[in-house]
C-alpha cells in the first residue's frame, strides 16, 4: 500500500523532471542567461567573491532579474498562465530586453494584453523598487548574490516590490520571485541560499493546484495536524459512506483553511520548491482533469477524487 511519504517523493521527482514554467516560458535571449548564470553558480558556489566576478561577464544580467520582478509584479493582481507568460516574454523581448524604461515597458504589456491600469501600476511599482535596489546595491544581480537567509530575503522583496503589504495576493507575487533565485533548477543567483539548507525552508504559496494534487493523492496522510485530522476524518466518512454503496457527497474544502497544511506537506518533502513546481504540473495538466490513468503518479496515490476545493 502506498504510502503519503510515497507520494511526496513521486511528486518531487516529477518536479524534477520538468521545468518551472516560468523558465520554461523564457524568450530565447533570457533562457540562454539562466544557462549561463546555472553554469556560473554550479561551478563557483563556493566562492562568493569569484561567483560575483563572472557574473559581471553576463550581459545583460539585470534585465533578466527586472523580467522576473516584472511578473512578479503582474502576478499580484492575477496568477498568469501559461499562455500569458509566452505573450509576456515575446514583448518583453521585443519591445524591452537590454533597455528598461517606462515607455518600452508600456508597450510590451500593451501588446501582451495586460490591462492598462494594471500595467501602469506594475510598471510604477517595479521602477520605483529597482530604483531602491540599485541606490543601495549598485545592481540587482549583486543584491541577490548576497542574500544568505531566506526570511531576510523573503522580507527584502516584499518591502522593496510590494511596500511591505501582507495578503495572499502579494504572497503570490513574493513567492514566484524567491523561488526563482534559490534553487539551483531555476536562476540559482542566491548561492548561500541555494547551496546550503536555507532553501528548504521556502514555503510554497498553497495555489489551487499544488493544494489539489496534495490532498486526493494522500501526501498529507501521515501529518497529525488538526487540519490534518480533519481532513482525514472528512475523507473516511467519505470512504464509508461508499462502501455502504450509498449515495455521497463531494468532500468539498476551503483552500485558505488547508494552505498551512499544503505548506507544510512541501516542506517535509525535502525539497519544497521541486514539491510545488511538480504538484502544480500535476494538477493543471493531470489532476483538474482527472486524468488519473495518465497521471505521473498514478501508482502511489490514493484518488481521493471525490476532494473539491473552492
Amino acid at each position: 500500500m502506498p504510502t503519503a511519504e510515497d507520494a511526496r517523493r513521486k511528486i518531487v521527482e516529477h518536479g524534477m523532471a520538468i521545468h518551472d514554467r516560468i523558465v520554461e516560458s523564457l524568450p530565447p535571449g533570457l533562457g540562454l542567461m539562466v544557462e549561463q548564470v546555472r553554469s556560473i553558480s554550479r561551478t563557483y558556489k563556493g566562492d562568493l567573491d569569484t561567483f560575483l566576478t563572472n557574473l559581471a561577464t553576463v550581459k545583460n544580467i539585470d534585465n533578466l532579474i527586472t523580467y522576473i520582478a516584472l511578473l512578479a509584479v503582474l502576478n499580484k493582481y492575477k496568477s498568469l498562465s501559461d499562455e500569458e507568460l509566452r505573450r509576456l516574454g515575446a514583448a518583453f523581448e521585443r519591445h524591452v530586453y537590454d533597455v528598461v524604461s517606462a515607455s518600452r515597458l508600456r508597450k510590451a504589456l500593451e501588446e501582451a494584453g495586460v490591462e492598462k491600469e494594471v500595467a501602469n501600476e506594475s510598471i510604477s511599482t517595479l521602477l520605483r523598487a529597482l530604483g531602491v535596489i540599485h541606490h543601495k546595491h549598485k545592481a540587482l544581480y549583486l543584491w541577490i548574490a548576497k542574500q544568505r537567509r531566506l526570511a531576510n530575503f523573503e522580507r527584502g522583496v516584499r518591502e522593496v516590490f510590494f511596500r511591505g503589504e501582507g495578503g495572499n495576493k502579494v504572497g503570490r507575487g513574493v513567492k514566484l520571485l524567491l523561488r526563482m533565485f534559490i534553487h539551483d533548477t531555476n536562476i540559482p543567483l542566491a548561492i548561500k541560499i541555494a547551496y546550503s539548507q536555507e532553501y528548504k525552508k521556502y514555503l510554497p504559496h498553497g495555489d489551487m493546484y499544488t493544494a489539489l494534487v496534495t490532498l486526493r493523492s494522500g501526501a498529507f496522510e501521515d501529518v497529525a495536524s488538526l487540519t490534518a485530522e480533519r481532513v482525514k476524518a472528512r475523507v473516511a466518512k467519505r470512504l464509508l459512506c461508499e462502501a455502504r454503496g450509498e449515495k455521497c457527497k463531494d468532500v468539498v474544502i476551503r483552500l485558505e483553511s488547508i494552505r498551512g497544511l499544503v505548506r507544510h506537506v512541501a516542506k517535509i518533502s525535502g525539497d519544497p520548491v521541486l514539491y510545488e513546481r511538480g504538484a502544480y504540473d500535476i494538477g493543471v495538466k493531470y489532476c483538474k482533469d482527472l486524468k488519473c490513468d495518465a497521471c505521473p503518479i498514478r501508482d502511489v496515490c490514493k484518488r481521493f477524487i471525490f476532494i473539491r476545493l473552492r
